[in-house]
């Protein structure tokens, strides 16, 4: 930052600004701000150009004659070099590329072993509301500022273990809905809950489909659901959900092929964005791969790291003698969020090299901003390797990623034990 003062009322003659990410573009950068000065203050533009030329070897002037007034000499012409962080801020509908995760804060503990989050409601003031969910119970919270705080917690009326939650607004009133997905036994059961005053109430329950947000299908933001299967948890058409005022009901089927892989392993893990100028599928599939589908559910294109870790299973179908019932990891779908020029962004919990899939909370995992760049999935920024397990994160802007925005996350401290419960926290992260 620079700011100019005149020498005689003291008075702001101008102030300026210029950003530098790393230290090879400090250099670059005082040409930006030497530049903006030169035009404001003395009324003399610069000329743009991308790389700095080399300054041509001129003779010295000769020094005036004694007694003779010395003229200001002109001033020089900078190079106008803006690097892509700065071009982007003084321009916002630019591109831009993320390139770190800068955390800002974080909760309490949460007694609970959290294996997934979603954001919910903003207000005019700009805080937000989250919603943190456990095997058991809800947990909302809201964010002001940079402080993470607790609301209220929800634990009657819920499935006896929770799969997943969405928060949409299904009424169109302006207020987000919680969908909540879990199974009773071998039972499928979603709810519908709405917020009344500071609370939540169950409107609608016994939907018979599991019920995710697919945030860009087709150009509008679409629920859909699966009915439970006979051989596996999952199976059978995807459906559109819609809202009849009292509960959502199967309307158009979707064109995804479930009947093969990868989709044939069920609904769980499944979202969606345009790449280009076609809509996809994005799919971690059962093995923990991040794919890419088309719209009839063929693979385009599929990772090699593993992804989608939320730290939780369920067991499911029938009683084996000596093995039990068949054990199902449960995958998250990666969040996903759109840049000015309309790239969307993945948002999801990446596992650490090395570790094996066990479906424990016991192994740590990344979070990671990737962006689709050159037929291939491209980290943009993450956090640092560490002892933490994250389960689970979103995007808190509703109308997609700037320089600045908001990321939350939910982290499972201390795995929920035979000896010990569970302990995790919510973490507040900075996009740069």
């Amino acid at each position: 930052d620079v700011t100019a003062l005149d020498l005689e009322t003291g008075k702001t003659a101008g102030a300026f600004f210029a950003a530098a990410a790393t230290e090879d573009e400090i250099i670059p950068q005082l040409g930006v701000l030497s530049g903006e000065i030169v035009e404001k203050l003395f009324g003399v533009k610069t000329a743009a150009r991308t790389t700095p030329a080399a300054p041509a070897v001129a003779p010295p002037a000769p020094y005036p004659p004694a007694g003779a007034a010395s003229p200001l000499p002109a001033p020089a012409a900078a190079p106008a070099l803006v690097s892509p962080a700065a071009a982007a801020l003084q321009d916002p509908g630019k591109p831009w590329i993320p390139t770190s995760l800068n955390k800002i804060s974080e909760s309490g503990k949460i007694a609970d072993e959290l294996h997934g989050i979603v954001s919910g409601d903003s207000d005019s003031e700009g805080n937000s509301e989250v919603i943190a969910y456990g095997k058991k119970g809800i947990y909302l919270y809201r964010v002001s500022g940079t402080a993470i705080l607790p609301k209220i917690r929800i634990t009657e009326g819920l499935p006896t273990h929770i799969l997943n939650i969405e928060a949409v607004d299904l009424d169109k009133d302006g207020a987000k809905e919680i969908l909540a997905t879990g199974i009773d036994g071998d039972n499928l059961r979603s709810s519908v809950w709405k917020k009344k005053g500071e609370v939540y109430e169950k409107i609608a329950d016994r939907v018979p489909y599991y019920l995710v947000l697919l945030p860009d299908w087709r150009g509008k933001k679409v629920v859909a659901g699966q009915e439970a299967g006979s051989d596996t948890p999952f199976h059978g058409k995807l459906y559109e959900m819609s809202w009849d005022g009292k509960t959502l009901k199967a309307r158009n089927p979707l064109p995804a092929d479930t009947l093969r892989a990868p989709l044939s392993t069920g609904i769980f893990g499944l979202s969606s964005a345009k790449f280009g100028e076609e809509w996809n599928w994005v799919y971690t599939d059962e093995n923990d791969h991040l794919r890419i589908l088309d719209a009839a559910g063929t693979t385009a294109f599929k990772s090699s790291a593993k992804y989608g870790w939320s730290g939780d299973y369920f067991e499911w179908g029938i009683h084996v003698p000596r093995t039990g019932k068949t054990r199902y990891n449960i995958r998250k779908a990666a969040r996903i969020s759109v840049r000015a020029d309309g790239v969307p962004l993945i948002l999801v919990p990446m596992e650490e090299e090395g570790l094996l899939n066990l479906g424990s909370s016991s192994k740590t995992t990344r979070l990671v901003l990737l962006r689709w760049e050159g037929g291939e999935f491209v980290e943009s920024a993450g956090t640092t390797k560490g002892d933490r397990a994250y389960s689970g994160a979103d995007f808190l802007s509703p109308n997609g990623l700037r320089i600045g925005g908001k990321v939350v996350a939910s982290v499972i401290d201390q795995p929920d034990g035979v000896l010990k419960g569970g302990v995790s926290r919510l973490l507040l992260f900075e996009v740069k």
